[in-house]
């Protein structure tokens, strides 16, 4: 990982971190902006930027990517570099731990993203050991076969979110990665934004405010 993230400190004592990941072709930079509008003063904000490197969907331009996409057809089963989702899930869950040295358990610790990085968070999700804060799951899918996940009930709160008009991740798709996450997750929120293409508007913000607040406050 060449360029360090951003880091957006708590304005009061620091009791719980958000990790979020940007989409493809984009950077830290990205969100940083729209979730520093919306963190409560305990929370620190990370969002790392992803490597340099060829993507073939892009002709084989370098541009951050967390992983390469070979294909935008949804029933091709070798559209997603499993490979460099793995490495970017060790990437993630080596920040979690990383947090441990901040006083900041995994189960206060939220890990997230948009598009290829909420993919690389559901992915971190479901195979991790640990029991985290929450995850943001925006306008997104869960890549590679599901078949080899763990079996076992997660617990930790997950805010799924999708507008019905995204012509980049189908909202057919996200419908999919929804049912699919039924079978694991026991607290699921799935917010469907009429109108909204693959990007994020206002409200969306306003619930992922409220997600993050009700998530942290229960414990």
């Amino acid at each position: 990982m060449n360029i360090p993230p951003v880091i957006l400190n708590a304005g009061k004592k620091h009791t719980a971190t958000l990790i979020f990941l940007h989409g493809l072709g984009d950077t830290g930079l990205g969100w940083a902006g729209a979730l520093n509008t919306i963190k409560p003063d305990y929370l620190k904000v990370i969002c790392p930027t992803a490597p340099m490197q060829p993507v073939t969907i892009n002709g084989g331009a370098a541009m951050p990517a967390w992983y390469d996409i070979r294909s935008l057809d949804e029933k091709d089963e070798d559209r997603e570099d499993l490979e460099g989702v793995d490495m970017s899930v060790d990437y993630l869950m080596n920040i979690v731990r990383g947090e441990k040295q901040h006083g900041i358990e995994p189960n206060r610790v939220m890990i997230g993203g948009f598009s290829q990085g909420g993919a690389v968070s559901l992915r971190t999700l479901l195979a991790s050991s640990e029991t985290l804060g929450g995850c943001l799951a925006l306008s997104c899918y869960l890549p590679g076969d599901s078949s080899s996940l763990q079996t076992k009930q997660i617990q930790t709160p997950v805010f799924q979110a999708h507008g019905d008009a995204d012509q980049v991740v189908s909202y057919q798709r996200g419908l999919q990665t929804n049912q699919i996450l039924q079978k694991y997750l026991l607290n699921l929120q799935f917010v469907t934004y009429p109108g909204m293409g693959h990007e994020a508007n206002l409200k969306e913000l306003d619930d992922v405010k409220e997600f993050i607040e009700k998530s942290f406050e229960k414990k």
